[in-house]
């Protein structure tokens, strides 16, 4: 497998993490009754994060690879 293909797959590993992170406190603020920005932005966060995390992996892959000397 290719650094960026590693690097992609720990970030989604992070991002799947992390959604289900996000989602238990979203989960908990509903339970609360709240209501206003904090359950929207943290809905939205965790949806871009499932998108980003994987491509920082995918670029930054290659550069820890190349500075641990794997090619």
């Amino acid at each position: 497998m290719s650094p960026a293909l590693i690097g992609g797959l720990v970030g989604l590993a992070f991002a799947a993490a992390e959604y289900v992170m996000f989602g238990a406190l979203i989960g908990r603020a509903a339970e609360r009754g709240e209501t206003g920005r904090g359950p929207r932005v943290l809905d939205l966060i965790r949806k871009v994060q499932l998108v980003l995390f994987p491509l920082v992996g995918i670029i930054a892959g290659p550069y820890v690879a190349g500075s641990l000397g794997v090619s």
